[in-house]
């Protein structure tokens, strides 16, 4: 091909050809090296890669959804964790096993029987601790260590008493019988009412709302793998909540609402359920992430191996031959 007359080599802008798509190389990596390329495509350092995949709008309310779901189950956990006084036997031996709350019961009921069984009150008390550190013990005082968790979120108006025939299995003597019950000085905390209020509305709110939003999302077609995709990460989400609200909530911060000493429940019932909220998360968590990763290297290798077509000239490089 001839150049115009009157024009040099140098005169003549030479422009590279021109392409938009992905060429593959010999390390499987999809790539683009070129100079002129589309200004869709990002160039990272010396290689060219995709612009990272949008979400559609059904695949973010899913998202969302899933995070709904997460908040409502650790808020449900927490609610039933510390906020559901059950009078079982395990509740009262994890609550009496607090040393302060086992210390009042304990030295309230022996300044009141001793002079009734010709004990001293030091003596009756020290039996009487020993009693409450059994799951036999627990199980005889049960029921009045539910009443005062009752009466500590404001689930229970009525005092807290200790009647004459559970003072008899106690201290294991029937001089006692025909003693009046003995009331134990528990009053409602308003700050941790306020608080399982809250929580008890918040897990029936955000459950409500994630079947709306799930329902929704699936309505407007979300992208093939974006429901799998919200599927663990909401898995992993519930995992991270139950642990945040199941555990590290009552155990650290509900106590700290209030002096009260009746506010260890709180803890202490943190800790009797900690074994099965940490199996449930972790498990939670493991089973969403291979739903999440396994998902996302399945959409890295599909898109790997599905090239773009590309298109080596543009018109105006038709005049060009080799």
């Amino acid at each position: 091909m001839g150049w115009p007359s009157g024009c040099s080599v140098t005169d003549r802008k030479v422009e590279p050809p021109s392409f938009t798509g992905v060429i593959r190389d010999s390390s499987e990596r999809t790539t683009v090296r070129a100079s002129h390329i589309d200004p869709n495509v990002r160039r990272t350092g010396s290689t060219t890669t995709l612009p990272a995949v949008r979400r559609s709008f059904g695949g973010l309310l899913l998202l969302v959804a899933a995070g709904f779901i997460a908040l409502g189950v650790g808020t449900f956990w927490l609610d039933r964790v510390a906020f559901t006084p059950s009078g079982s036997t395990d509740a009262a031996h994890a609550i009496l096993s607090d040393d302060d709350i086992r210390d009042q019961v304990t030295d309230l009921v022996a300044a009141v029987d001793a002079p009734q069984l010709g004990m001293s009150p030091s003596e009756l008390g020290t039996f009487l601790d020993t009693i409450a550190t059994w799951r036999a013990g627990a199980a005889v005082m049960r029921g009045f260590v539910g009443d005062a968790h009752a009466r500590v979120i404001g689930d229970r108006d009525d005092p807290v008493v200790i009647t004459a025939e559970v003072q008899v299995e106690m201290v294991r003597h029937e001089g006692v019988a025909l003693m009046p019950p003995i009331t134990l000085p528990v009053e409602e905390v308003g700050s941790v009412s306020l608080t399982k209020t809250i929580v008890g509305w918040t897990w029936v709110i955000s459950l409500g709302l994630a079947v709306v939003l799930a329902l929704l999302g699936l309505f407007v077609r979300p992208e093939p793998g974006e429901f799998v995709f919200a599927l663990g990460a909401g898995l992993m989400a519930t995992g991270v909540s139950m642990i945040f609200f199941g555990w590290l909530v009552p155990a650290t911060m509900l106590g700290a609402l209030s002096a009260d000493l009746w506010t260890n429940v709180f803890s202490r019932l943190a800790a009797d359920a900690r074994t099965f909220t940490f199996v449930s998360s972790f498990i939670l968590i493991a089973i969403g992430a291979a739903i999440t990763f396994g998902t996302g290297g399945m959409r890295t290798r599909r898109s790997s191996s599905t090239p773009l077509a590309a298109t080596r000239y543009r018109g105006e490089q038709r005049g060009w031959s080799r």
